[in-house]
């Protein structure tokens, strides 16, 4: 009986020392965020948005590390080399994970096997905007300006590759628009140049830019890429009311974690950052700002992803854009 007694006793203790492991509460430890752009864009903003309302929700931070460069192939990359232990995610874009396979023939990293899909942040309502220096009132008056003076007019993009350059590009293709293209690397010394004058028209990854200066007399929304039109410029007409066909694809920032990362911690990831960007407080904001947010699971997330990829295919292949390499 002494014997039995003494061996309950060692099993209770074990599984009391166990117990910690077991039932970690995640996350426990502060979470990297790895953005694939400079501090101050608007996946930056976005990441650090998100963090304010993660810390509340979970008592631990996000912390973002910005690494751009590559078309957002850097930051992807080291989100793929990350430890898989939930710890590390990335907030990337449609870019990224659906338009950089089509265009390079070699990447850092592989989108459909390396990096998990953990939810679709928020989908971008892209307006075309033109400097009010440039005396044009409609889509149909650019055509025509630029194809009297095709050596006048050029638009800003975020780099050679992106959505803000390919977009542009299939509209030139679909309607005879004679533009330059001028690459940025990134947002923020794109939209420098077009407030000096430096280019006459840019597209913006959300309708915010496009709003603020609109208000301010130096912009003029001339059509809304989506096959809607934006609550915040409802004058501005899609792209389907100026004549040209739906491009098919829509730039959304999303969420993602290196491979092999646990799916309960995948999971849970999902539900709170699902949760954050669905939140009333958030939505107001965002969709303020021009963002429609989403937060939809990750079985949601990858779906969307995969039907995506024939849409992206599409929009390269008539864009015409090509990638030395």
């Amino acid at each position: 009986m002494r014997l039995v007694s003494i061996l309950s006793s060692l099993a209770i203790a074990a599984s009391f020392v166990a117990l910690p492991a077991n039932a970690e509460t995640f996350p426990s430890r502060p979470v990297r965020v790895i953005v694939p752009f400079a501090a101050g864009g608007p996946v930056d903003v976005l990441a650090r948005a998100v963090g304010e309302s993660f810390r509340e929700r979970t008592g631990q931070s996000l912390i973002v590390e910005n690494k751009p460069g590559g078309n957002t192939s850097i930051g992807a990359a080291a989100c793929k080399s990350a430890e898989p232990d939930g710890y590390t995610i990335c907030f990337l874009t449609s870019s990224t994970i659906t338009l950089n396979p089509f265009l390079y023939k070699s990447l850092p990293y592989d989108a459909e096997k390396d990096l998990e899909p953990v939810t679709n942040l928020v989908m971008g309502r892209q307006v075309l905007m033109i400097s009010t220096s440039v005396d044009v009132k409609t889509f149909a008056d650019l055509v025509a300006l630029s194809k009297q003076q095709p050596d006048k007019l050029s638009f800003a993009s975020f780099g050679t590759g992106g959505d803000s350059h390919l977009v542009v590009e299939w509209l030139a293709k679909k309607t005879g628009l004679k533009v330059l293209h001028v690459p940025y690397q990134g947002a923020a010394p794109a939209m420098l140049a077009f407030e000096r004058g430096e280019v006459q028209l840019m597209l913006p990854i959300s309708t915010e830019p496009v709003l603020e200066r609109i208000r301010s007399g130096k912009a003029r929304g001339l059509l809304v890429t989506g096959s809607k039109r934006d609550p915040n410029l409802p004058e501005v007409p899609t792209i389907q009311d100026v004549g040209v066909e739906p491009i098919g694809y829509e730039t959304w920032f999303g969420s993602f974690a290196p491979a092999n990362t646990p799916r309960d911690r995948i999971d849970t990831l999902s539900k709170i950052i699902g949760d954050i960007v669905r939140s009333d407080s958030f939505r107001s904001k965002y969709v303020t700002a021009g963002y429609d947010a989403v937060g939809n699971s990750a079985a949601d997330f990858k779906k969307a992803i995969s039907a995506e990829r024939a849409h992206s295919k599409n929009l390269i292949d008539i864009s015409g854009v090509k990638i030395a390499q």
